[in-house]
């Protein structure tokens, strides 16, 4: 019976490469017709025609090249011209490296490769590739080496994952650690700088700095955040990728929350103030508070009947009582009981005076601990940035230097009153808001359908861009970019036609993403328009406080916290 000529129902030896091999000219060759062919070449060809994995024979001293379909899926173009091809002529680009397995397999010996690197060209360019190489004797039927059987896997796609992923870790595992100290070097430079000048133009100048720092910090986290979404979406059953990611997106959120502290003690984080009544306080913070807290500690809350309202971003406020209460906690040794109290005051102007308030109905915020208190030196510096009393690894420095800010950014003051083994007390002031408070929000509606909406992506750092786009083409949305305002712009008056335009805040040019937005709410109907930043300098907001018409996604941020936010503008 001819060989090949019976399948006997095994697909790889009726598939493709089997009618080439059988249809192939071998006299041409040193192996000779096909009928002649030995007992032990035919067997092998068989059992590498039959195989799932990408095998290649290479037999006699030439390593005449015979090879499966899986095979001949990797060599691409080459393929069939390597049939029946001598390795070195079919691959001549690495011919040495062909030559030594030849010489070395010939000689009864095995070789292997863990992802191997080399440079092989593909649709003529000279390209990087990975392979796990597998080289092992095949005997003739003299029992002696007489060919080079070859099991080839690419895997180029999970060896640049992995260096990815990596250089990816490393960046911010660098950036996390340089983080801290850049920013206390420029500080004590600036302090040393400026030591006779007042307490107000020492924190401005500092804030100009960690404001410019935090900016180019979450460009850089964006970066690194995108990507590791990106990777943890493109493995998703990748255990180990998902277990790596998810720690290295960990550090992220770490270094964004060292960042948003700068810029709260900076008074540069963007707010979102409203009407807010001071008896929704517990309620939003009960549960956090004990959970952050521990079953050791009592908290105690005083409100009057009726509380003034104040305008302030509930959000912020919030965080700030949580950071007051966790740094009483501190104080205590995590034992003792925690009081938050409001009261309705009027502030007289010998009170005002040299705070920067001004006299009138005010409401004081107070948490107060029976700590170990404060000695009069401490207190002088307990708002210093990365000041701190706490052992190393405990604490940054940064909790009530945010709070101050926080404060400060909302027209308020603060003061703490302490002294050692009496604890203390930390008053915010707010000033009294007339108006009506507005209605809470409801809980969110479930999630729209996506992928119908045009958006304009407008971003100057390339990377932040790319990640940007593809989480926007991941959720079904069609997706046009520019480097820069002006680029935007020119496509916008060519007529190119959106649903939302996606914006940083700072970019080069003479279009800013100010002149965008003011653009596209002129447009009918109006275009939607969500700003991103990782600092705005007060750009698109009045002493770093966002009107209710401005949308403002913070760097960095992940796939769902932009699919949401676009979901909302779109959905509006």
């Amino acid at each position: 019976m001819p060989f090949l000529s019976d399948h006997h129902g095994c697909q790889g030896w009726k598939g493709e490469m089997a009618e080439r091999i059988r249809a192939f000219d071998w006299s041409v060759t040193s192996l000779g017709s096909l009928q002649h062919w030995s007992h032990s070449l035919r067997s092998t060809v068989q059992l590498m025609l039959g195989s799932p994995v990408p095998m290649v024979m290479l037999w006699g001293p030439l390593g005449y090249m015979i090879y499966n379909d899986a095979y001949a899926v990797f060599a691409g173009g080459r393929h069939p011209y390597l049939l029946g091809c001598a390795v070195e002529l079919g691959w001549p680009e690495v011919a040495e490296f062909n030559r030594g397995v030849m010489n070395t397999c010939l000689s009864g010996g095995t070789l292997s490769y863990r992802n191997k690197e080399l440079v092989l060209l593909r649709n003529g360019e000279p390209e990087n590739v990975w392979l796990d190489l597998y080289y092992s004797p095949v005997a003739g039927d003299d029992q002696a080496p007489a060919g080079v059987i070859a099991i080839v896997v690419e895997t180029t796609a999970h060896v640049i994952s992995e260096q990815r992923r990596q250089a990816a870790e490393d960046d911010l595992r660098q950036m996390t650690r340089n983080l801290e100290q850049r920013v206390l070097e420029e500080v004590n430079a600036r302090l040393s700088a400026e030591e006779q000048l007042r307490q107000a133009q020492k924190l401005e100048a500092i804030g100009g700095l960690t404001g410019g720092v935090a900016h180019d910090f979450n460009n850089l986290l964006q970066v690194i955040s995108g990507n590791l979404h990106l990777l943890a979406r493109h493995e998703p059953d990748n255990a180990n990728v998902q277990r790596r990611t998810g720690a290295a997106l960990a550090a992220v959120e770490r270094g964004a929350k060292l960042s948003a502290q700068l810029l709260a003690f900076a008074r540069r984080q963007p707010l979102s103030p409203a009407i807010y009544n001071p008896r929704h306080l517990y309620e939003g913070l009960g549960e956090l508070l004990q959970r952050a807290l521990g079953e050791t500690i009592a908290i105690k809350v005083q409100l009057p009947d009726q509380p003034w309202c104040i305008h302030v971003d509930r959000n912020q406020l919030e965080n700030a009582v949580l950071n007051l209460a966790i740094n009483a906690r501190d104080a205590m040794g995590g034992e003792g009981t925690i009081s938050i109290s409001a009261e309705n005051l009027l502030l007289d102007r010998s009170f005002c005076a040299g705070k920067d308030i001004n006299p009138g109905e005010y409401l004081r915020l107070t948490v107060a601990d029976s700590g170990s208190g404060m000695s009069p030196e401490v207190l002088k510096q307990a708002f210093e940035p990365f000041f701190t009393t706490k052992s190393d690894g405990h604490g940054t420095g940064l909790g009530l230097s945010m709070v101050f800010g926080f404060v400060k950014q909302s027209g308020g003051h603060i003061d703490i009153l302490s002294l050692p083994g009496q604890g203390t007390r930390v008053q915010m002031y707010f000033a009294r808001s007339v108006a009506q408070e507005a209605q809470r929000a409801s809980a969110c509606p479930a999630r729209g359908p996506t992928g119908q909406e045009r958006i304009l992506v407008v971003e100057d750092n390339a990377d932040v861009r790319s990640a940007a786009v593809e989480m926007l083409k991941h959720e079904g949305y069609w997706v046009r970019t520019a480097a820069n305002g002006d680029a935007a712009m020119q496509l916008l008056m060519a007529g190119l036609k959106v649903d939302l335009i996606f914006t940083d805040v700072v970019m080069p040019g003479r279009i800013k993403s100010t002149d965008l937005a003011t653009w596209a709410r002129t447009q009918a109907p109006p275009i939607a328009v969500l700003f991103t930043s990782g600092h705005t300098r007060d750009m698109i907001s009045r002493n770093h406080q966002l009107s209710p018409d401005t949308h403002l996604l913070s760097k960095p941020y992940g796939p769902e916290d932009l699919s949401a936010m676009v979901r909302s503008l779109l959905g509006a």
